[in-house]
């Protein structure tokens, strides 16, 4: 499951980012996309069901490597293997859906998120 966002309407953000140097740019680009998937990743763990807490605690975010662009994602780690059978359901099980949601309720809040730390690092960069 792949949930893209594009976020418009930042040249004088992007004016900015552009003046820095690309180690900067890196580090900077790394906090935004982490507090930008934050709240997502807090209401898809809201959201998991509850049996032990293997599913809740196994929801993490990582950078993602390989990509074109800076990107960071949510992924379901180790002993959680069977997140899969709940979030789409089986032939003899309904679906339970707590990760596509979570992406669609707090995409904006994610949105805004991202950028205010966007603006945040690059000022403080900038400006020291």
């Amino acid at each position: 499951m792949s949930i893209d966002f594009r976020v418009e309407g930042l040249d004088d953000l992007e004016r900015q980012f552009d003046r820095l140097i690309d180690t900067s740019k890196k580090k900077v680009m790394q906090k935004a996309l982490n507090a930008g998937i934050a709240p997502i990743k807090k209401e898809a763990k809201a959201n998991a069901p509850v049996d032990k807490g293997v599913l809740k605690k196994s929801i993490r975010s990582k950078q993602m490597k390989y990509t074109e662009n800076p990107a960071v994602g949510i992924y379901v780690s180790g002993k959680a293997f069977y997140w899969y059978f709940i979030e789409n359901g089986t032939s003899k099980m309904a679906a339970a859906p707590f990760l596509r949601p979570a992406a669609d309720s707090k995409h904006e809040e994610a949105v805004d998120k991202f950028k205010e730390k966007w603006k945040a690092e690059i000022d403080k960069v900038l400006i020291g």
